[in-house]
């Protein structure tokens, strides 16, 4: 009874445990005993359980392979089997198992007995734990960062791959050795560094974060810098047991440091220069002045600066007939001449700088145009600089504006030779040349190609570095005052833009200086050369129509036609030029001013004037270049143009190509014809200004100029002679008494329209009510005016 009595005490006991237990027999495999918690877990009946076995509750052992957990036990090897496997329920799922296996001898038979851990969840902790370990260890070996793990001791637990490369150790030679005898136990300069004044300790006892900058120590004894984070690593209760230190090296953040301390060194100290400066540009003023003017001349304002060169030269030239056999007048004339030539120079450099010169580009060989230089190269150097040529063997064309390149090399030439104080040698080279990726990455301006090179060397003592990137600037330059304006290297730089090119300048203190010019290359054929017309002057007798805003202009150019024997035709605008056009009158040859006011452009006036008149001869003409005709810095296909100033033969000459070009023969005009041309017109002048002083002054002026005066002191004396005498021009005042000055227009232009108008006013320009009440048909002459105004309202 007591056997029976503690069986069931054991048989509750197992019945109760929290672990799942099971019996099943050693022969037959099937169960015996299963607990409530093993019951419980797979849903199975204690009645179901006895016709099963173990190997129907764990789908992924074998027979075969139970056998084999089992055999050593049946044999006596082994008195525990200890396996995991997975368990399945009664409703299909799975859970995992930890299993002890016991045989134990029953009473009567063998039995197997099996204590089971239900693993699960134990299971699934673990793999997180080891997924995340993963996860880690991928952080820590891949990032870039060195990581060490340090214990309650400083000494070292961890060290990722990172932290191997930065050191030199492995961390098998770091296990268990502190930070500071790793990478810190002496100076650079090989003094102890002692524990207590490493930073990167004190992160531990004293539980907060330190950063900063350390140098350490290879395992090679080489010394490279670091920034460090030492952070202290907590326990679950919050005290510090550990750190961990994250390092890298920052010897390339170092020298990208000194480069910036450098660029700031540099920057300041150019700042300092720049004030240093300041006076030099102060004691320089009209050397700034000429630099704002830059902005005017490559503007609008080159056009009326070159229109105002215009007016000076041509009437200059028209004045040498009048001073002709006084010897000193003549001289003066010529020295104002050279002086308009000069402006017009000037103006041309602005220009070439700003890349706004109309260029007339063709193919040319520069090695046939370098040897044409020759002679005048050794006339412009003197004979104590040797100049030497010398042409690559294939040279490649290229397609530039050849007077242009001349006068390029000529600038540099001359620099040259005043850089050698006029004795030296100078060398210009041509080849061809291929500028590739490498280089234009280096100058982005520059495209990868193919070009023809040009180079100037001469023997000075070369430019110095630092002002050889303000040499190509406007104005600057380095010879005294008065001896260079300096724009012969900026119109240097102009053109080669201007033409697509490059320009790089090598020099070196004492050894000299090289420009080269890069021009691109192109496939086409050098065309003929044409022969230049240079015999005399030529007029001839066509018709010449002439539109020209700028009273002064027109009327300059109207006298320097008609004295080469043309007839003329005037207008001031598109839209008059062109009625003029459609009246019928016969007409050989348009010459236009590009920038034209109105609504009519004088490119479309010209295209719808050769549309009328198909053999039209079309001149242009413009002080300013950024326009209707010029596109890229080249004049358009098929377009003349006539650059202002230009002189009296510049004029004829190209009046006779246009004509020639177009089919016109020259009529040559006669002695007589010209002399009446050239002779001023006289005409009756109605004078009527009720100032005596002032009426008396401007008799005389028009009685020198040739003219006839009737005079009149108020506008009802002026209406009676108008009534008796014949009259060309009504030459009035405004303020009138009783009847006004703009009232006695009014009645003139109804009654005697072919009479001219000129009112005489002391205001600037005509008011809004004025031009309301007699349109547009006067000329408004502003007071106090002189003879040379009086001429040119005249026309004469």
């Amino acid at each position: 009874m007591a056997t029976a009595s503690t069986n069931e005490r054991l048989g509750r006991i197992v019945e109760d445990a929290a672990s799942e237990t099971y019996l099943f027999d050693a022969v037959t495999l099937k169960f015996i005993l299963v607990n409530r918690g093993a019951r419980e877990n797979l849903g199975f009946s204690m009645e179901e359980l006895r016709e099963l076995t173990p190997l129907d509750i764990k789908p992924t052992i074998t027979t075969d392979a139970f056998s084999t957990i089992i055999e050593p036990l049946r044999s006596g090897h082994m008195p525990v089997q200890h396996f995991a496997t997975v368990h399945r329920r009664k409703d299909g799922t799975d859970y995992n198992v930890s299993v002890a296996l016991q045989l134990l001898q029953d009473e009567d038979r063998p039995v197997f007995f099996a204590a089971i851990e239900d693993t699960t969840e134990r299971d699934a902790a673990l793999r997180g734990l080891q997924q995340a370990s993963q996860r880690l260890d991928t952080v820590l070996n891949n990032t870039t960062m060195a990581v060490f793990l340090m214990d309650d001791r400083q000494e070292c637990v961890y060290m990722n791959a990172a932290a191997e490369e930065l050191t030199g150790y492995k961390f098998e030679e770091t296990r268990g050795l502190p930070l500071h005898d790793v990478v810190h136990h002496t100076y650079p300069d090989g003094r102890p560094f002692p524990l207590h004044e490493c930073a990167i300790d004190r992160a531990f006892p004293e539980d907060f974060q330190v950063k900063g900058e350390e140098t350490f120590i290879h395992k090679e004894g080489r010394f490279y810098p670091v920034a460090y984070t030492a952070s202290p690593i907590h326990d679950e209760c919050g005290k510090p047991i550990g750190t961990v230190i994250e390092a890298r090296n920052i010897a390339a953040d170092i020298e990208a440091r000194e480069a910036l301390a450098d660029f700031n060194v540099a920057l300041q100290r150019r700042v300092d220069e720049v004030i240093a400066e300041r006076e030099s540009i102060e004691q320089q003023l009209h050397q700034a002045q000429k630099l704002e003017s830059i902005g005017k001349l490559t503007g609008g304002i080159a056009h009326d600066f070159n229109n105002l060169l215009q007016v000076i030269s041509g009437n200059l030239q028209l004045l040498t007939r009048d001073v002709a056999g006084n010897i000193r007048a003549e001289q003066r004339v010529q020295n104002a001449i050279a002086g308009v030539a000069r402006g017009g120079r000037l103006a041309s450099q602005l220009l070439a700088f700003g890349r706004k010169q109309p260029l007339v580009p063709t193919v040319v060989n520069l090695g046939s145009l370098v040897r044409g230089m020759d002679d005048l190269l050794r006339r412009a150097l003197g004979e104590s600089i040797e100049v030497e040529t010398i042409v690559s063997g294939g040279l490649w064309n290229t397609f530039v504006d050849t007077t242009q390149v001349e006068n390029a090399i000529l600038n540099l030439a001359i620099n040259a030779r005043d850089a050698m104080n006029g004795r030296g040698k100078l060398t210009i080279e041509t080849g061809n040349a291929s500028l590739d990726d490498r280089y234009t990455r280096q100058h982005p301006d520059v495209e990868t190609g193919q070009y023809v090179m040009i180079a100037v060397t001469d023997t000075g003592p070369g430019i110095p570095s630092d002002i050889v990137d303000k040499i190509f600037e406007p104005f600057f330059t380095t010879k005294p005052v008065g001896q260079g304006t300096g724009l012969g290297l900026s119109m240097v730089y102009g053109l080669t833009k201007q033409s697509n090119g490059h320009i790089k300048v090598y020099s070196e203190v004492g050894e000299g200086t090289t420009f080269r010019i890069y021009l691109p290359r192109t496939k086409q054929q050098e065309p003929l050369q044409a022969a230049y017309d240079d015999g005399p002057i030529r007029g001839g007798s066509e018709t010449i129509l002439v539109v020209e805003d700028d009273d002064d202009v027109r009327a300059t150019v109207i006298e320097l036609l008609s004295e080469l024997g043309y007839r003329i035709l005037r207008a001031k605008d598109g839209a008059s030029g062109l009625a003029i056009v459609e009246s019928g009158v016969p007409i050989d040859l348009l010459f236009t001013d590009v920038v034209m006011p109105g609504p009519v452009q004088s490119r479309d006036m010209a295209r719808r004037a050769k549309e009328r008149i198909p053999d039209l001869a079309v001149l242009f003409t413009s002080g300013y270049t950024e326009n209707a005709i010029v596109h890229g810095g080249r004049l358009d296909e098929g377009v003349e143009l006539l650059s202002k100033p230009y002189t009296r033969e510049d004029l004829a000459f190209r009046l006779r190509k246009c004509l020639a070009i177009n089919g016109k023969t020259a009529e040559p005009p006669s002695e007589d014809r010209i002399a009446i041309k050239t002779k001023p017109l006289a005409l009756n002048i109605l004078l009527v200004e009720d100032e005596v002083l002032v009426r008396m002054s401007t008799v005389d002026i028009l009685s020198d100029l040739g003219h006839t005066v009737l005079e009149a002191s108020t506008a009802q004396e002026a209406l009676q002679l108008l009534e008796v005498a014949p009259v060309d021009v009504l030459f009035t005042d405004v303020g009138l008494p009783g009847i006004s000055g703009i009232s006695l227009v009014s009645q003139v232009q109804a009654r005697w329209p072919a009479i001219r108008i000129i009112i005489a006013s002391g205001y600037a320009g005509p008011t809004g009510e004025t031009l309301e009440a007699i349109g547009e048909g006067f000329t408004w002459l502003t007071k106090p005016y002189s003879d040379s105004d009086i001429k040119r309202v005249l026309g004469d």
